[in-house]
């Protein structure tokens, strides 16, 4: 599902296999100016990557329900669309040698606030 107000910037996509997580956190991203694009899991997530090419950031969960893990989405979208930065709410169980730098990991649980503070930061840093 789509949100945000008249005139928000190009949409964010979140990924969160947790409804209220979903909506709380997208809610908080909406009342901060952006236009949100909310999807539980990785299939419909790139079901919108495939179908939109106006999609500026993807935040998901580590862990999601769907064909791949968050982690693996945020990878895969680095191959793919190398201009989307990716927020991995979440962190790995084993270490990570290597990662594209649009790939920026955040601590859960994520709050509201924290979550529009990095999404506005990542937007600035790789816009």
């Amino acid at each position: 599902m789509a949100r945000g107000l008249p005139g928000c910037r190009s949409p964010l996509l979140l990924a969160c296999g947790d409804r209220r997580s979903l909506f709380c956190l997208g809610d908080s991203l909406v009342a901060a100016g952006f236009s949100v694009i909310e999807v539980v899991s990785t299939d419909e997530a790139l079901s919108h990557l495939e179908s939109r090419s106006d999609v500026h950031l993807v935040a998901a969960d580590i862990d999601m329900p769907g064909c791949c893990s968050g982690l693996a989405l945020a990878r895969f979208l680095s191959r793919r669309w190398p201009h989307i930065p990716a927020l991995v709410l979440g962190w790995p169980v084993e270490p990570i040698l290597s990662l594209p730098d649009t790939i920026t990991f955040m601590p859960q649980p994520v709050t509201p606030a924290a979550l529009v503070e990095q999404v506005g930061l990542t937007l600035h840093s790789h816009g």
